[in-house]
This record gives C-alpha cells, sequence and structure tokens, in this order.
C-alpha cells in the first residue's frame, strides 16, 4: 500500500521532519510518497497553481492512503484530503496531542492517530498496514 504523505511546502526548511516522517511511515510497512521530496525534490518546480494541484492529484490517484498531520492548518493539505476523500482513498489523520480536531475532519478520516512524539505514530500505522493488507488480500 502505496501512502501520499501530506507536508507544507517551505522550500526544504523542514526537510528533516519530512524525511522522518516518510522513514516512519516506510517502517510500518508501507510503501512511501511525498510530492515535496518526490516530484518537487525540496524545490518550487511548478510556477502555475493549476499544474501544481493537477499533478498531485494525478500523485494522489496512484496511491491508497493519505497521511494528514492536523496538527496545524494548511490549505494545500487539506485540499489534497479532499482529493483523496472525493476518490474513496483512505485517509489517515495523525494529530498532536491537545490539538482539537472537527467533526468533518473525523467524518473524512480512515483512522486517526494522536501522538506526543511523531515517532509514536508507528506502532499504530504497522497495526493499520496489517489490518488492511489483510482485508485487500480477502479480495
Amino acid at each position: 500500500m502505496k501512502v501520499f504523505i501530506t507536508a507544507s511546502f517551505k522550500g526544504g526548511k523542514n526537510k528533516k521532519e519530512i524525511e522522518k516522517l516518510c522513514s516512519i511511515v516506510k517502517n510500518a510497512g508501507f510503501e512511501d510518497f511525498c510530492f515535496i521530496r518526490d516530484v518537487e525534490n525540496y524545490q518550487k518546480v511548478f510556477n502555475n497553481p493549476k499544474e501544481l494541484m493537477n499533478r498531485a492529484r494525478e500523485e494522489i490517484l496512484r496511491c491508497d492512503v493519505l497521511l494528514y498531520d492536523a496538527t496545524k492548518k494548511s490549505t494545500g493539505r487539506a485540499i489534497e484530503l479532499g482529493i483523496a476523500f472525493s476518490n474513496n482513498k483512505k485517509a489517515i489523520v495523525i494529530v498532536k496531542k491537545g490539538t482539537v480536531i472537527k467533526d468533518t475532519l473525523r467524518g473524512v478520516a480512515a483512522a486517526i492517530i494522536t501522538y506526543s512524539q511523531i515517532e509514536d505514530i508507528q506502532q499504530d500505522l504497522k497495526r493499520l498496514f496489517i489490518e488492511w493488507t489483510k482485508i485487500e488480500n480477502r479480495f
């Protein structure tokens, strides 16, 4: 199962965060994909916002799951979550303990994982990977 990992574009300033999250996803058993890392290589490569979002949609459609950290608000990542939901993709919402999220976000999530440290999500991701691959293999 391939996971589209949402991340905010910060011109490479959040590269360590992104790499860590991708590593956690991969160590849980999923195939990791992050648009900022794998398409943009941490640089601005799209000058046309419509081209950017069309390409993001194409990549989301190639994935099975979308991972969205709801701790900090972000328009772009929320749009990616909407694209995934509207195309019947599973969405994993992760959120730092103490963060309040709306019911609408809960309504699009296949799973919600809370964490104190980002590494805390790996066990829950591993459990989801096992559960979801068992379901997939039944059909």
